[in-house]
């Protein structure tokens, strides 16, 4: 009987999978960003705030209620438009407090663009579905699965013969509020990137931007809009209820969130300085830096495989290289999954030899939500080491001791998700992109150049924080053939001559994987 149950299964499989596709006619006709307006409140605080001559204004956005903070401001004083796109907005407390705000704007009268990766929206159709159902909003997917979209398994089983297709995913994360404001950088709308899941949650960064460069950044948006590769959720996800139940729905399921993320105190300032966006708003101008910004993003084509072999020359991955290329005296970079590749060796080879230091800072193998990127960084860490690159690798207890960082960890796993690279104490790198194979090679990404000295002491300010308290040193150890971790504990200085806080049986497993970690695909 079993056989004949498996056979029948796979023949029902092999059927689904030869009549999924995606819906062959959808309106194409392009939709685009409307231009900051002086008519709108915001319009009127960017332009007050970044003067004529000045190019783009902007300030950093490194702790998460601050993040939250300016990303509900924008939504609730927007009046004309939102343009919103996201890796992942996920079905949690921080998903319903932001959608809960598009919500009300759009009610407002706000025309709502949302943009969201198909990855993970087994977990959020109805959330998307319910938010679809309101007036004035519109919600697209990107490089959407056809088929089995109930649970994340099935979407992968029925996908299999397109494999080469729904692997690519888009990474970008980006908000623009009447096209005058735009926050941009590493955080997806999830707890753990604001600092609200109960087992781990992530140290990262994000741009707040005014001014010249915004204009790019929505004509980003909207490259990615009107792409072949993005369809409307009704056309994959055909709604099953009418438009008042699902707002019904949407009410009961996002009620958590009335009074979730409160403004932080008007006084409050962050680790540079700076009050709440809700705050800020009320009193313009805005206090920014200024500086030429180039934004740039993957076309939404490379889901068709034309970087997968890393000789494109396009990508955000080849502009950020070519930039660390230029540097003539330092490179400092944050990338939570590292993984160099042969190209990127050679270009880190190239650099020192031209006398330029380079920091590395990423996450250690217990701090990482990717063993498989632990794995592939481990293949390079010791010829690293021997080059003369400085690396370093966060430790979420060393991180815990931080006066600000620890007291919001509480109990949970301290990680790394920044994406920043200085160049030179001249540029900053801010963005989507980690320096690893899927962003280079799958992923799509999106990236700022920030020619701003004083954004690169603030960005160094804030790596030199959680490199001095919160993460390991890693030197050669004599004669030069193994690597050793320099941590603290308790303020004592202790070597570590293995991955330190990882238990016997994750090293088993990834020693008997790793002969299997392709090198070709590092």
């Amino acid at each position: 009987m079993k056989p004949l149950l498996l056979a029948a299964l796979a023949a029902m499989l092999a059927l689904l999978q030869g009549c999924a596709s995606l819906p062959p006619m959808v309106d194409r006709t392009p939709v685009l960003a409307i231009p900051a307006s002086s008519q709108e409140a915001l319009g009127r605080i960017a332009a007050l705030s970044v003067p004529a001559g000045k190019g783009s204004g902007f300030r950093p956005l490194p702790l998460a209620a601050w993040s939250m903070d300016a990303r509900l401001a924008l939504v609730r004083n927007a009046q004309k438009s939102l343009d919103i796109q996201y890796y992942l907005l996920q079905n949690d407390l921080t998903g319903h407090a932001l959608v809960r705000a598009v919500r009300d704007a759009a009610l407002r009268g706000v025309r709502v663009r949302l943009l969201v990766d198909d990855l993970y929206t087994a977990n959020t159709e109805r959330l998307l579905a319910d938010l679809a159902a309101y007036p004035n909003v519109e919600i697209r997917l990107f490089n959407p699965f056809p088929t089995g979209r109930a649970w994340q398994l099935t979407r992968w089983i029925l996908a299999a013969g397109d494999f080469s297709r729904v692997n690519h995913r888009m990474h970008n994360k980006l908000l623009i509020a009447d096209g005058a404001f735009a926050i941009a950088g590493g955080r997806n709308i999830a707890d753990e990137y604001f600092f609200n899941s109960k087992g781990s949650n992530f140290v990262d960064f994000d741009l707040l931007v005014a001014g010249e460069a915004v204009l790019r950044l929505a004509g980003i948006f909207d490259i990615y809009w009107n792409s072949e590769r993005v369809f409307p959720l009704h056309s994959v996800e055909p709604r099953f209820k009418e438009p008042p139940a699902l707002r019904d729905d949407f009410e009961k399921l996002t009620a958590d969130a009335v009074s979730a993320f409160p403004s932080p105190p008007p006084n409050a300032r962050d680790l540079l300085g700076y009050l709440p966006l809700s705050a800020d708003l009320k009193q313009p101008p805005l206090k920014l830096l200024y500086g030429r910004i180039d934004a740039f993003a993957d076309d939404p084509e490379k889901v068709s495989g034309r970087a997968s072999r890393g000789d494109d020359e396009t990508t955000v991955t080849t502009r950020v290289m070519r930039t660390i290329g230029e540097a003539k005296a330092e490179v400092v970079l944050s990338s939570p999954y590292f993984v160099p590749g042969k190209l990127g060796m050679e270009g880190l080879g190239q650099a020192l030899n031209n006398d330029v230091r380079i920091e590395v800072m990423t996450n250690s193998l217990a701090s990482n939500d990717e063993p498989f990127a632990s794995a592939g960084y481990a293949r390079y860490r010791l010829d690293m080491l021997k080059m003369g690159v400085d690396l370093f690798e966060i430790d979420s207890s060393q991180l815990k001791n931080d006066s600000l960082i620890g007291a919001a960890l509480h109990a949970t796993i301290g990680r790394s998700h920044s994406k920043l690279i200085v160049v030179d104490r001249q540029t900053t790198f801010v963005g989507s992109m980690n320096l690893d194979l899927r962003s280079s090679r799958i992923n799509t990404e999106l990236g700022m150049l920030v020619y701003s000295p004083e954004l690169a002491e603030n960005v160094l300010t804030l790596a030199d924080r959680v490199r001095d308290t919160g993460s390991f040193r890693l030197r050669l150890a004599q004669p030069g053939d193994r690597v050793q971790w320099i941590g603290v504990d308790h303020g004592v200085e202790k070597v570590y001559d293995s991955e330190p806080g990882v238990s016997l049986g994750t090293k088993l497993q990834l020693l008997l994987l790793f002969p299997f970690i392709s090198e070709s695909l590092l």
